[in-house]
């Protein structure tokens, strides 16, 4: 397991970053104006976001414009200054479609054109098939990063499967307000039970507005230092995502052994 503080690693920023937010006006379901994405960035840069990752939608309902993204951010940037920077990536939508694109030219689909690239998965999948996409992403040296899989009826119902793709080299990137149950009881059980276990790599806001989906890391920061210690609050809201801004490998990666006590989300689930 990679230690977050090592004298080895860069020094991290004492602000959040967040690799997942829909921030880019008029581009998906995230705020639909420029005057909207500049109050939700508003928020961002007061609850201690230092760096955020731009990811708009790439699904049926919306296409990833890498074009319109680049001028989106410049606008954006220019209007906020050095609060906070800004890099882009998109929310991929794991369809036979998009995996096939992103496999032509990934860096065009990834995090801040590194080779980590955020998958979502549909509410329901047939796990064989997922499995072969994620196996091809590692294949081309990519390391997915599963979008809020504490939110996913199949992860939920089948941790094992999670276990198994983390295994293949993905990680896990966990919704902020998922802790706090702001998408239900089940995703909260299992956001808890994925920090307990070592299953949980990043934290991100998803958010999605300045008020309904707002952007905000520090109550999650609080819950994990609470639960799990500072140092791996530090890595899951800054360490990390830090790595994968600059395209480094993540500092803090603990082992994916299975625990021998049974653990929270077992006892729930019987």
């Amino acid at each position: 397991m990679g230690d977050a503080n090592s004298s080895s690693q860069p020094s991290w920023p004492k602000g959040w970053v967040d690799t997942h937010i829909h921030l880019l006006p008029g581009l998906d379901d995230g705020p639909a104006n420029m005057e909207a994405a500049l109050a939700m960035a508003e928020t961002a840069i007061a609850d201690g976001t230092t760096h955020i990752i731009a990811t708009s939608h790439a699904n049926y309902q919306w296409s990833y414009q890498p074009e319109r993204v680049a001028v989106l951010r410049e606008q954006m940037q220019a209007a906020l200054g050095d609060r906070v920077r800004l890099a882009s990536g998109c929310e991929l939508h794991l369809s036979f479609e998009n995996v096939q694109a992103a496999l032509a030219n990934p860096r065009l689909y990834s995090l801040n054109g590194s080779r980590y690239i955020l998958c979502e998965f549909p509410e329901f999948f047939e796990r064989a098939s997922m499995g072969k996409a994620l196996e091809d992403f590692r294949r081309l040296g990519l390391s997915p990063v599963l979008a809020h899989p504490e939110r996913n009826p199949v992860f939920q119902q089948h941790p094992n499967t999670l276990l198994e793709y983390l295994r293949l080299g993905c990680y896990a990137q966990v919704t902020a307000s998922s802790f706090a149950g702001r998408f239900g009881k089940r995703a909260e059980q299992f956001s808890a039970e994925m920090l307990q276990r070592g299953w949980a790599h990043l934290i991100a806001s998803d958010g999605h507005s300045a008020e309904q989906r707002a952007p905000r890391i520090s109550r999650a920061y609080d819950f994990v230092e609470k639960e799990a210690g500072p140092e791996t609050a530090q890595a899951l809201c800054s360490a990390n995502p830090m790595a994968v801004l600059l395209d480094e490998d993540l500092p803090f990666a603990p082992s994916l052994a299975e625990s021998k006590r049974k653990g929270l989300w077992s006892r729930l689930r019987g």
